[in-house]
């Protein structure tokens, strides 16, 4: 053994993070031989490869090694004893403090070595219960251990695969939570979203313009007020080909002029089955919609409602046409989905008029029974015979002609009273045809 060395409150252990240049480490507790050091490179521990130097020293030493260990990996020191004793006193033997220092010595450096092996173990907080027994249970393969139901010991609980599986269905649960909870709001959404979109011709933006102007893409659903005092006004539509199905907007004259309202398709698009269409009477309306679903895209522009320029009586029947149209079973963006058994639009009629015909048509046909709309005045039907769509047809059956009265100021209530049985139907278009009293 060394000469006699001082064993100071130092810890027997000592980290590294080598850098790739580094060869020399330092060890700042002493060592009584050269094997009593341990060295690791990660979890690997050493034999050969590199020199201790400093054994005996009280301040401790250097471990050099041959090659730099590599850049990140973490290197160990350590002080690591055989607990033993290295010296036995005789029966009135000579008593040398030498021998008697490098026992306790030895003594202090194994107590040491035991405290650091202590501090990186499980163990109890010491204001723990000493009544609690941890003594581990009997080993049982992929099985995690756990406090039993007293929290007063220890004892084998599920199995990896238990605990694998009940993650996975805890995970399952709380996205079909979410997705569930998603769905219900944009169900939400989509059924107040299409009843909006539904209601009759109606428009929640209005743009007034006084000179020629191009409709952009971002204005589906807008309602431009013309003002063709001062000559007529040219509307230029968008393309079709970047415009989604059902785009529309509305074109309304609002002054007494008969100067022109002049409406340009872009590209191979077609309105009414030519590259331009215009209307003229004063206070004149027109809906234009666009079909995507064949080439060339077409626009269709239809008459909504006019102000005649004289007295309506005295035009003839074919001359003061009053339509209101009404949509049902489609979503946000105008794709035909199912039909329901509700209300899907309601207005306040502006004038009186006389409803003298209605046209039915829907996207996807109904299957098992007739799909039966209704058009309400003021809570009673206005029809003694409610337009329908057959089972496996697209073409409404139009109602029987009963020239109900509109007067200005009733209530309209467009409403779906029966679906398909096997398939309810859905895209329903509506129009509900009068003329002007």
């Amino acid at each position: 053994m060394a000469s006699h060395i001082q064993i100071g409150d130092v810890s027997p252990r000592i980290q590294y993070t080598a850098d790739g240049v580094q060869v020399q480490f330092i060890y700042p507790f002493p060592i009584f031989e050269v094997v009593d050091m341990e060295v690791y490179v990660e979890a690997v521990k050493q034999s050969v490869g590199y020199t201790v130097v400093g054994a005996g020293n009280s301040t401790g030493g250097t471990v050099d090694f041959d090659v730099p260990p590599l850049s990140g990996v973490t290197v160990t020191l350590a002080r690591r004893l055989a607990i033993q004793r290295t010296s036995d006193f005789q029966e009135s033997g000579a008593f040398r403090s030498q021998v008697i220092n490098d026992e306790l010595d030895y003594l202090t450096a194994a107590l040491q070595q035991v405290s650091d092996d202590q501090a990186r173990s499980v163990q109890m907080a010491i204001t723990e219960s000493a009544s609690v027994d941890t003594v581990l249970p009997s080993p049982s393969a992929n099985t995690a251990i756990v406090w039993n139901g007293t929290a007063s010991g220890l004892v084998n609980g599920p199995s990896i695969e238990q605990i694998s599986t009940a993650q996975v269905n805890a995970t399952s649960a709380a996205l079909s939570a979410t997705e569930a909870a998603a769905s219900q709001v944009s169900a939400a959404s989509s059924a107040t979203t299409a009843q909006t979109a539904a209601a009759s011709n109606m428009y929640a933006t209005n743009e007034t313009k006084l000179a020629d102007f191009a409709v952009s893409l971002t204005e589906d659903g807008k309602q431009f007020l013309i003002d063709t005092s001062g000559g007529p006004v040219t509307v230029t539509l968008p393309q079709g080909v970047v415009e989604a199905d059902g785009f529309r907007i509305a074109l309304a004259k609002i002054s007494a002029d008969s100067n022109a309202v002049i409406v340009n398709v872009s590209g191979t698009d077609t309105i009414n089955g030519a590259v331009t269409w215009q209307f003229f009477v004063p206070y004149g309306q027109s809906v234009l919609t666009l079909d995507t679903t064949a080439l060339p895209n077409t626009w269709f522009a239809a008459g909504v409602g006019l102000t005649a320029p004289v007295n309506v009586v005295d035009l003839h029947d074919s001359a003061r046409p009053f339509d209101i149209a009404f949509a049902a079973g489609f979503g946000s963006t105008m794709v035909a989905e199912d039909i329901a058994v509700q209300s899907y639009g309601e207005l306040v009629a502006p004038r009186t008029f006389t409803i003298t015909s209605a046209q039915l048509y829907m996207d996807i046909a109904p299957v098992g029974a007739a799909a039966i709309f209704d058009v309400e005045k003021n809570g009673t039907s206005v029809f003694s015979a409610k337009p329908q769509v057959a089972s496996g047809a697209n073409i409404g059956t139009p109602p029987s002609n009963d020239f109900t009265v509109i007067i200005a100021g009733d209530r309209l209530t467009f409403k779906c009273t029966q679906t398909g049985t096997t398939v309810a139907g859905g895209g329903a278009r509506f129009t509900l045809a009068g003329k002007l009293s």
